[in-house]
């Protein structure tokens, strides 16, 4: 009798406890990726999936073991695989959000069909969602009371392990040669113009994560906390995508830090962050139906505009905004966006062009390579103004204010909206205010570059108006 350890986004073999506990437990373990086409998530995220599989097959290889990728209907291969190797027990982490949750409940449903025991391991966050909670035991829906509470538990968390050298238990079962193959429609995906493009400017795998990491701690983790709102600085970790795919884990790096005699005295700033990613995941289980649905349900009477011209603008990075622009065209260019310039575009979207947030989701969720479910969907929800804290619901950026405080110089527009980059300081941010200084550098706005698609104060104004009407809703 045989394990099954069945990876979703656990692209790792250290620091996995389901892995290790099978290892521990069974002479023989099957370990599969089960890709399933109608559960994929946007294609930068199907692109890096790829190389991962390749990257983590690579890596089985060199410790004598074997990744299996099972390609197909879920729940008919986890049927299949359970009852071809005579399985008796299906070890997995605990993902929220879709398709992972649909993917968990299924396999819930097979396992318990073939008296099969399914054993879950809570090891991609900090804590379960149930040990974090308020004096009545419900949900913080608040940041700040849910970390000081975090922080408060944080010394029973216990550090994660290496997981043995030799994987020679994974490679004992003979299973199919096709399960060796990465799906074809990955393949696809990752050879496609863009998605090359994308990928040129990321390192993908366990190693990477690590090495990455290492690079931040030593050489940006001490200036994290004073640059990281500044988008032409490369201040910020780019740990997302790794934390995303598993590459890396959050508790991991926490007590990698910890274990560092020499860390920068705000090294905590960056950790709070982890924390972020974690409050996300955690409001998911809380509130699983509330991934494309307002936490506050005010906003579900919202009427949105429908302004297919607009919406495909601000995609392309058209909208005449060049702060806007620039994070959109990042966006398209490396899978990527600086997360301030991230609640800007937001902002622009749902607020001053009154477009529904689940477009920009959705958007988001096909081209970013770090779009984890829960922070994509506290991201929007948080801008929006329709997410758990109640604060945003009267926050509006405003871009033009916020574009000469983040980039006072122009740097970050400048490289990613080059039919800018002869305008001075001062007029690079509103170039339609300053129509002399664009005819000096030779741009020709509506034609070299786009008029604004949306007055910034009277849309900011018609927004106001609209959510002054659901507080009386």
């Amino acid at each position: 009798m045989s394990a099954l350890v069945w990876i979703q986004r656990e692209f790792r073999i250290d620091y996995l406890p389901a892995l290790q506990q099978a290892l521990q437990n069974h002479s023989e373990v099957v370990v599969a990726y089960f890709h399933d086409p109608d559960l994929t998530l946007g294609e930068a995220n199907s692109a890096w999936l790829s190389k991962a599989l390749q990257n983590l097959q690579a890596a089985y290889e060199k410790r004598n073991g074997r990744l299996n990728i099972v390609n197909g209907s879920f729940e008919t291969k986890l049927a299949e695989v359970i009852q071809s190797y005579q399985v008796e027990e299906v070890l997995y982490s605990f993902q929220v959000g879709m398709p992972f949750i649909q993917q968990q409940q299924t396999a819930l449903r097979v396992c318990e069909q073939n008296r099969v025991g399914l054993t879950p391991f809570y090891s991609e966050d900090f804590f379960q969602a149930d040990q974090v909670v308020n004096k009545s035991g419900q949900a913080y829906k608040v940041f700040t009371p849910y970390y000081k509470n975090a922080m408060q538990l944080i010394h029973a968390v216990e550090p994660l392990e290496l997981t043995q050298a030799d994987l020679s238990a994974t490679a004992k079962i003979k299973t199919d040669d096709s399960n060796l193959v990465v799906p074809q429609d990955l393949v696809e995906i990752e050879n496609k113009a863009w998605a090359k493009k994308l990928m040129k400017h990321w390192q993908v795998g366990e190693s990477a994560a690590w090495e990455h990491y290492e690079t931040f701690s030593q050489l940006g983790l001490a200036g994290y906390d004073e640059d990281r709102d500044y988008p032409a600085i490369d201040a910020t970790s780019k740990l997302s995508p790794y934390l995303h795919f598993g590459h890396i884990n959050p508790r991991s790096i926490y007590f990698s830090l910890l274990s560092q005699q020499a860390k920068p005295a705000n090294y905590q700033a960056w950790v709070r962050q982890l924390f972020w990613r974690s409050f996300a995941r955690y409001l998911l289980v809380w509130f699983a139906d509330k991934e494309r649905q307002p936490f506050n349900d005010k906003y579900s009477v919202l009427a949105w505009d429908h302004l297919p011209e607009k919406l495909q603008a601000w995609q392309k990075g058209r909208t005449g905004i060049p702060i806007i622009d620039a994070g959109m065209r990042e966006l398209w260019e490396t899978g990527f966006m600086h997360n301030r310039v991230r609640m800007l575009v937001a902002s622009i979207l749902s607020k001053n062009l009154n477009i529904d947030w689940l477009h920009g989701m959705d958007w988001f969720a096909d081209t970013l390579v770090d779009a984890d479910p829960a922070n994509n969907s506290m991201g929007w929800q948080w801008v929006a103004g329709c997410g758990v804290d109640a604060a945003p619901y009267y926050r509006l950026f405003n871009p033009l204010v916020q574009s000469k405080k983040i980039d006072a110089h122009g740097d970050y527009i400048k490289r990613w909206v080059p039919e800018l980059t002869g305008l001075s300081a001062k007029a690079i941010h509103e170039p339609w205010k300053d129509l002399q200084a664009c005819k000096q550098a030779g741009v020709k706005l509506g034609e070299d570059y786009p008029l604004p698609i949306v007055d910034i104060d009277n849309s900011r104004q018609a927004h106001v108006e609209r959510v002054n009407l659901l507080k009386t809703a």
